[in-house]
């Protein structure tokens, strides 16, 4: 009985969060996030933070499962590199500054073959997101899309790392796609402890999910005609800018970076 009462609560939680664009910001009059845990996303040049939350270190990405891969337009997290802001709605978020001739886009975010809210010149934040749960066993059941997915009905409470990226699109790019995981970086990778994202959660309405992070401090210059042909026809049936969560500021809400 415990464990039917696990497997359901993780189904309402975890299918309440959106990574989603067009997910509605939450709107909270309360603060929700009194002895919340970390968060995110972060300025990733910022090493402060007093938040005394701790949690263990989840396994190397290439000892854990690959359960999910997303992408935001406009990145969410925030380094020397991409630091121009852009407001665009639920998608505001930071663009890379090189190349300038591309930084921001000119066309259309409607569609860019079979991938909805791309357009050359876009920045965007790739998330490959992995599990400690066995979801590649045959017979192992998810317990749905986005984040369910990390999940099995014997597995609700898995760790979780994420490794993020950040490109700028471009016709012609110099990178191609890898769906199984990042890029190798030009830059730094910066680690830390943090949570879920996405336009669910703001900074008086946190996630209470526990994240480990790597984030690439480098933008890369991904060829878009290649990132459209997986993000129109991958396995997780998502195929879609998501939007951004606000940017985390308050030292309450941050772990250091150590």
């Amino acid at each position: 009985m415990k464990s039917l009462l696990a497997v359901f609560f993780s189904v309402v939680f975890f299918t309440g969060v959106a990574y989603g664009s067009s997910a509605k910001k939450a709107e909270h009059k309360d603060n929700q996030c009194i002895a919340a845990g970390p968060q995110s996303p972060r300025d990733v040049s910022l090493a402060e933070g007093k938040n005394s939350v701790l949690f263990n270190s989840a396994p190397e990405y290439k000892d854990m499962n690959l359960c999910n891969v997303h992408f935001h337009r406009n990145a969410e997290h925030k380094a020397p590199n991409y630091s121009a802001y852009v407001k665009d709605g639920d998608n505001s978020g930071w663009a890379c500054k090189e190349p300038t001739s591309a930084r921001l886009a000119k066309g259309s975010h409607v569609e860019y073959e079979h991938c909805e809210g791309i357009a050359p010149g876009d920045t965007i934040e790739v998330h490959w997101v992995y599990t400690t749960c066995d979801t590649e066993t045959k017979g192992a059941k998810p317990l749905g899309g986005g984040l369910s997915a990390c999940m099995t009905e014997l597995c609700a409470n898995p760790q979780l790392r994420v490794e993020a990226q950040i490109f700028v699109l471009a016709e012609d790019g110099t990178v191609k796609f890898n769906d199984k995981e990042p890029v190798t970086p030009k830059g730094d990778i910066v680690r830390y402890t943090g949570s879920t994202t996405g336009t669910s959660y703001s900074n008086n309405h946190c996630s209470p999910y526990q994240v480990n992070w790597n984030v690439r401090t480098s933008c890369e210059t991904l060829d878009i005609k290649d990132f459209a042909k997986w993000c129109g026809d991958n396995k997780y049936d998502d195929h879609h800018a998501h939007g951004v969560r606000e940017l985390v500021t308050s030292p309450a809400l941050l772990s250091p970076i150590k």
